[in-house]
């Protein structure tokens, strides 16, 4: 069961780890793309990280990826989650999304991808390939910046939005 509610709380501790910015930006991403380690190893090295990775904050807030893709409602919730990070200037690194238009969307080559999922049996292959689809088709349809790994996209962000 779900509601709205004041999530205050929850992004005011997350403003005392994650820097917020003027204009916040979301990066969508197939499930195994490296995102959770990009964002550790940053982390490492700021005190004040500029990235978010959606597992983590999206679980605080009561959305996660631990449903089945037809769950409408949690990636429903999960685009509204998107949006209201945005507004709140957070930058997020993710992949839960219902319909949601990110500003960037990477796709690593698929043979690196397959390379990563190796590292990963709790993800369903069929589901990863989907999703895959899924990012490539909204990046064409709705003229979303494709890039095949993070830093570009990353770097993207950073240009249009300084």
């Amino acid at each position: 069961m779900y509601k709205y509610s004041d999530a205050s709380d929850i992004y005011n501790d997350y403003s005392k780890r994650y820097k917020r910015h003027k204009k916040g930006a979301i990066i969508l991403a197939p499930p195994g793309s490296g995102k959770t380690t990009y964002i550790r190893k940053l982390e490492e090295k700021d005190s004040l990280c500029e990235w978010i990775d959606s597992d983590d904050l999206f679980k605080d807030l009561g959305a996660d990826w631990h449903h089945t893709m037809n769950d409408k409602l949690n990636y429903t919730r999960c685009d509204y989650l998107h949006e209201q990070s945005k507004y709140y200037g957070f930058r997020i690194l993710g992949c839960l999304f219902y319909d949601y238009d990110p500003d960037a969307i990477v796709v690593l080559p698929f043979e690196l991808h397959k390379k990563y999922l190796e590292n990963r049996p709790d993800l369903d292959i069929n589901i990863v390939l989907e999703v895959r689809r899924v990012l490539e088709e909204k990046s064409r349809e709705k003229n979303i910046p494709l890039f095949d790994n993070i830093d570009d996209a990353i770097d993207f962000i950073n240009r249009k939005l300084h």
